[in-house]
């Protein structure tokens, strides 16, 4: 496996598999083009000998708060899961943003994603409910760590 970090033409490889690594839901629309233009540096990519995708985790610093990293988007294949690829990428992240002087990292998810919640929690994220965060009626669950 290869990690590395993200490039403009990786954007195709995500969107080709992520509506099937996700179960058949519609998530195209949740990780536009624009993330791997502008944040290269913060965002990563896992290759298998082959060069196919394996996983990915699409990051930033905050702008409004520089103290704070946000993980927008994380996903692993279904073929390779409980391989220690998503920890990989999140300490990977944990370790870049870091360095860019950030000491907490944020992310959020749908209630209805449970193994999404339960993994947050096995990584000693603190987690909140976000009632309305997506709009009325539309609740998430709000994870924050202390990296520094």
């Amino acid at each position: 496996m290869v990690t590395r970090n993200v490039i403009e033409d990786d954007y195709f490889k995500v969107i080709d598999v992520i509506n099937n690594w996700w179960g058949g839901r519609q998530m195209t629309h949740l990780l536009p083009r624009l993330f791997f233009e502008h944040f290269q540096s913060t965002s990563f990519i896992v290759e298998d000998e082959k060069n196919s995708l394996s996983a990915f985790l699409i990051g930033f610093v905050s702008q409004t708060h520089p103290n704070e990293g946000y993980i927008h988007f994380v996903g692993v294949n279904p073929e390779v899961r409980n391989k220690g690829l998503a920890r990989e990428l999140y300490h990977l992240f944990f370790s870049k943003v870091r360095n860019l002087g950030c000491d907490t990292v944020k992310c959020i998810t749908s209630p209805v994603n449970e193994g999404s919640v339960a993994y947050h929690k096995s990584m000693g994220f603190s987690v909140t409910i976000g009632t309305d965060y997506a709009g009325k009626g539309k609740d998430r669950i709000l994870f924050s760590k202390k990296i520094g």
